[in-house]
C-alpha cells in the first residue's frame, strides 16, 4: 500500500539527503520511501498488514521533517577546494563490473568480500595516508572493534546517533537457557529466531569510529605535550535500507590521524590535513570538492547541533562525484571537536581541557569513487596509485 505525508514546508535542497537518510528509520512498517518533486510531499510504501498505521507514520514523517528544517539558514556552506574536471569519460557503475570479475562478492545487506585488486587498491590508498602520518610523526595504534557502552555514553553518542548503533550481546550464563537456545534457534529466512529473554545485558557495542578509543586511552591525563597518532580499524554503522553497495556499508574500514592538545596546535594540524587532502586527491586525479558539512545527528538534535558545527567550521567533507549516479560521495572528513572530548574524558593540555581533531577516510569509499571516475582498467590509473599497489594486486 502506498500512502503520503504532506510536509508543512518544502525541504530545502541542502537538507534533502538528510531527510531521505532518516525516512527508513521512521517505522519498521515502511518498505520504501520517496521524496516527491517539489520536496513537500513524501510517498511511502507499507508492508502488508500495516495499512492501519499510515496516518501515524505520516505524522511522524512530518514531525521529523519539521525538526530537521527548523531554524535552517541557507548559504552556510564553505568550499575550501574544488576540482571539477573528470579524469575520463567512464560513467558506468563499477559494482557489476567488479562482481563479474569476482572482485566483489555480496554476503548480505551492507556486507561484501573483496578480491585482490580491490584489496590492493585500498592498501595503496592507506599507504599514502600512512606516509603523511609518518611525516607528522604519528605512531600507529590499534583498537578493538568492540567499544564499551560507557565510552559512547561519555561521547553523547546515544543521544546524537542512536539509529546507527549496533549493540553486542551474548547468551546469558544460564545452562538451561543455553540448552533451550541450541534446541530452538534457527534461521527463518529473514532472521535468527530464538527467545530473546536468553540475551545478556549490553556492555559493549560495535565501534562506530576509531578516535573514541584514543580519547578513552588518554582519559584523566594531563598531557605534557601534544599527541598525534594514526590508527585503522573496522567501524560499524547500521543504515537500514540506505545500505547500498560500497557507498554505504554496514561495516567499513576507517583510517584516522588524530590530534590532541591545545586549540592552536589542533587548528594548525587541521590546516595541514586540509592541504594534504588537496594534494592526495590531486594525485588520484579525481574530481572533488572539500566543503563544510554536518554530522547526521538524530532528528531531535539536528537543527541546533548542525548550526553549531557550521557556525564554527568544525567539519569539512571530501566529496567525490559518482558519474554513474550523479551523487557526491563523502569519502573522508576533517573534524575539529574543540574541547568536547577533552572535557568528556578529563584530558587536559596546558592546564585546560584539551582540544581534539582528526582526519578520517572511509577506505572502501575512496576505492569506489576512484573506480567510478577512472574505471576498472588499471592501465588507465595514475602512476601515483599503481606505483603503490602491492604485489599480486
Amino acid at each position: 500500500m502506498r500512502a503520503y505525508a504532506d510536509l508543512k514546508t518544502a525541504v530545502p535542497i541542502e537538507l534533502v539527503d538528510e531527510l531521505v537518510k532518516r525516512l527508513p528509520f521512521i517505522s519498521e512498517a515502511i518498505s520504501g520511501t520517496e521524496l516527491l518533486p517539489g520536496s513537500s510531499r513524501v510517498a511511502f510504501d507499507l508492508r502488508p498488514g500495516f495499512e492501519s498505521d499510515a496516518e501515524e507514520i505520516a505524522r511522524r514523517i512530518v514531525d521529523v521533517a519539521a525538526k530537521l528544517c527548523v531554524n535552517h539558514r541557507p548559504g552556510r556552506s564553505k568550499t575550501l577546494a574544488r576540482q571539477d574536471r573528470f579524469p575520463s569519460s567512464f560513467h558506468d557503475d563499477p559494482h557489476p563490473l567488479l562482481e563479474k570479475q569476482r572482485e566483489l562478492v555480496a554476503y548480505g545487506r551492507g556486507r561484501y568480500g573483496f578480491g585482490p585488486t580491490l584489496v590492493g587498491l585500498m592498501a595503496a590508498f592507506d599507504a599514502r595516508i600512512r606516509e603523511k602520518a609518518a611525516e607528522l610523526q604519528a605512531p600507529a595504534h590499534t583498537f578493538p572493534s568492540l567499544i564499551g557502552a560507557d565510552v559512547l555514553d561519555r561521547c553523547k553518542y546515544f543521544q546524537n546517533f542512536a539509529s546507527s548503533l549496533n549493540l553486542v550481546s551474548h547468551l546469558r550464563e544460564d545452562h538451561q537457557l543455553i540448552q533451550e537456545f541450541t534446541r530452538t534457534a534457527h534461521w527463518d529466512g529473514e532472521q535468527l529466531t530464538f527467545d530473546r529473554a536468553s540475551l545478556s545485558r549490553v556492555e559493549c557495542l560495535l565501534s562506530p569510529a576509531v578516535c573514541f578509543h584514543w580519547y578513552a586511552w588518554l582519559s584523566r591525563t594531563d598531557l605534557p605535550a601534544p599527541r598525534v597518532i594514526t590508527a585503522i580499524g573496522k567501524c560499524f554503522r547500521y543504515e537500514s535500507s540506505n545500505l547500498s553497495g560500497l557507498e554505504r556499508l554496514w561495516d567499513f574500514t576507517m583510517r584516522e590521524i588524530i590530534f590532541v592538545g591545545a586549540g592552536p596546535y589542533v587548528l594548525e594540524n587541521r590546516q595541514t590535513c586540509i592541504d594534504f587532502c588537496v594534494q592526495f586527491l590531486d594525485e588520484l586525479g579525481v574530481a572533488y570538492e572539500i566543503t563544510s558539512a554536518t554530522d547526521p545527528f538524530f532528528a531531535d538534535a539536528y537543527a541546533a547541533q548542525a548550526a553549531y558545527q557550521q557556525g564554527f567550521d568544525l567539519k569539512f567533507e571530501l566529496l567525490l562525484p559518482l558519474p554513474y549516479s550523479g551523487k557526491k560521495l563523502a569519502v573522508g572528513s576533517i573534524n575539529y571537536h574543540q574541547d568536547f572530548f577533552g572535557r568528556s574524558f578529563a584530558i587536559s593540555a596546558n592546564g585546560a581541557p584539551a582540544h581534539t581533531g582528526c582526519l578520517a577516510f572511509g577506505i572502501e569509499r575512496v576505492a569506489l569513487a576512484f573506480l567510478a571516475q577512472h574505471g576498472v582498467d588499471r592501465t588507465r590509473w595514475p602512476a601515483a596509485v599503481t606505483s603503490r599497489l602491492p604485489p599480486h594486486a
